[in-house]
């Protein structure tokens, strides 16, 4: 069977790496230049398979009004601009409920608890090289009632195989010492031994040149106007390149999906930024998050991965404003983590995928022949492997 993918991002990528192993014929269609131009270009690195969590919880609703003022650091919203987007705001806030946050929660879990031994699987195929390393990962929360309210999930998560667990902030520094260097204070840590970090460029850019070795077409530069059909079944798709005739299209077009193809859960984009460092004066082994402020610290090879914020219904005009920010927070928090030589300072932003949920649609749309494997948000590393694999065995 011919099945065309449409994105390049790591998600289209282990998408058609399951494909390929199933004995089909894969051509993937990519809008930009070359692999993981978008949200895969310079993510957080880190492999949260306990930590995935949803956005959307109970304890996000007495903040609401701060973060619609703006008053929220790590959070910020725009007016919605559509009428999607108003769809996408109220299912949201549907699903910070406690039922349906434990819900979700637990459906996250288990996807990433599933990535974990099938990108051990793949990396024992391929012998792809990408910086990865088993980092385990520490998140810290600097107000009480939040870490309570974490723990609270804490037993959840463990039946299903997660190895989280709560700790005071001492037993945190006793192990990863640089978060004695911190300059906040914390009520406490939850802790995993069991995550991972890799360089999610250099692992799609290894991936790439197994799918060409295994006959995957790539068409670059080529941007999806829209989809044909025939009575509700799809026979091609419309690029600035021409047409082309396939009856099977998979879309993996992260932020962009809906602009192809309608999704049974909406999808809306999530602004990120990043910023790629040379190691500071204090090492540190542990990929560290800080809550409250949703921004990650991750040690990838020789280089330091800073990541934060997540923005909804903005432009890109306050890029350079929020990496500023972002720059001051981290500098201010942690001064010895990274070299912040405006000279050495890579910075990047993009949209990541974001449904209500936080749960990816990973499944047929209502467009015969037409699937989806999109709205990963902030875990589309994380979760690639299993959506890929539950993606392929449609076909």
């Amino acid at each position: 069977m011919h099945i065309h993918i449409i994105g390049a991002g790591v998600v289209g990528l282990t998408t058609a790496y399951y494909l390929c192993k199933k004995g089909h014929k894969v051509t993937i269609i990519e809008k930009e230049h070359d692999v993981a131009c978008g949200a895969s270009f310079a993510n957080g690195g880190q492999l949260s398979y306990c930590f995935s969590d949803p956005l959307g919880k109970p304890s996000l609703l007495p903040k609401l009004l701060n973060i619609v003022l703006n008053r929220d650091l790590g959070i910020r919203f725009n007016l919605p601009p559509n009428h999607n987007s108003l769809k996408w705001l109220k299912h949201f806030a549907a699903n910070c409920t406690r039922k349906k946050h434990n819900q979700n929660q637990l459906q996250l879990a288990e996807l990433s608890l599933s990535s974990m031994s099938l990108l051990k699987e793949m990396k024992d195929h391929l012998n792809l090289k990408f910086d990865h390393q088993r980092s385990s990962k520490i998140a810290l929360f600097e107000k009480e009632k939040d870490f309570k309210n974490e723990i609270k999930y804490l037993k959840l998560k463990q039946n299903l195989g997660n190895d989280n667990r709560a700790m005071s902030i001492e037993e945190a520094i006793s192990l990863e010492p640089a978060i004695g260097t911190l300059n906040n204070r914390y009520a406490g840590a939850i802790f995993s031994e069991s995550d991972e970090a890799g360089d999610t460029l250099l692992f799609c850019r290894g991936l790439k040149d197994w799918l060409i070795e295994n006959g995957t077409n790539f068409h670059f530069k080529t941007y999806v106007k829209g989809l044909k059909n025939n009575n509700s079944k799809v026979v091609g798709l419309t690029t600035d390149e021409g047409f082309i005739e396939t009856e099977k299209i998979i879309v993996c077009g992260g932020s962009s999906t809906e602009n192809i193809v309608e999704s049974p859960s909406p999808i809306t984009p999530a602004r990120g930024y990043s910023l790629t460092l040379p190691r500071g004066k204090v090492s540190f082994d542990m990929s560290l998050t800080l809550s409250d402020q949703k921004v990650l610290f991750t040690k990838l090879g020789k280089k330091i991965r800073i990541t934060g914020f997540a923005d909804f219904f903005r432009n890109n005009t306050n890029d350079h404003k929020r990496i500023q920010e972002l720059i001051e927070l981290a500098q201010r928090v942690a001064p010895d983590l990274a070299d912040y030589n405006p000279v050495k300072i890579d910075s990047w932003s993009g949209d990541r995928p974001l449904t209500p949920s936080s749960i990816p649609f990973i499944g047929p749309s209502n467009l015969e022949g037409v699937y989806i494997n999109s709205g990963h948000g902030f875990y589309g590393w994380t979760l690639s492997f299993a959506s890929g694999k539950i993606i392929s065995n449609y076909f």
